[in-house]
């Protein structure tokens, strides 16, 4: 049984609803706002690597970056080696909105965590850090050995 009961997750996805509804975006998903985040910190990125990094199809990509591009956050350029594939490059109002949407999230989690006492904000921060770290070091593997646990812990199968 998860010790945590997704606890986690929901208060993550407390946190995207409320930045939505703060900065009124309501024709981004929560998806459009993750890939505008990932081109600002990857300048260049290509649309196969956003594939790769988020498990998604060509044609679901494509049709985000296009859809980012048309309102201005993104712009698509041709790779200078292979004009087939398009990099990624976030605009001005791009930044402006991920500056936003990061100033948003830090507001609310300064809010949910304004109850805590600082010692209760000291042992609950590094507990956090050990498990974001844990969490991104197993990415940055691509989950291999995670795979491999869930795999043999389902039966052989990572496939529901």
């Amino acid at each position: 049984m998860d010790p945590t009961r997704r606890r986690i997750r929901k208060i993550d996805k407390d946190a995207q609803r409320f930045v939505a509804q703060a900065l009124g975006n309501t024709n981004l998903s929560l998806s459009d706002y993750d890939m505008i985040h990932t081109v600002n910190r990857r300048p260049g990125i290509t649309q196969e690597e956003l594939r790769k990094k988020y498990c998604l199809d060509k044609s679901t990509i494509a049709r985000r970056a296009a859809k980012l591009e048309k309102e201005g956050y993104i712009e698509r350029r041709s790779h200078p080696e292979d004009g087939r594939r398009k990099q990624l490059f976030i605009t001005e109002k791009g930044a402006v909105l991920r500056n936003a949407k990061v100033e948003a999230e830090s507001f609310f989690f300064e809010w949910l965590t304004a109850d805590l006492t600082s010692q209760e904000l000291a042992q609950l921060c590094p507990l956090l850090d050990r498990i974001q770290l844990r969490s991104r070091d197993e990415r940055r593997q691509q989950f291999q050995h995670l795979l491999e646990v869930y795999a043999q812990s389902h039966g052989g199968s990572s496939n529901p």
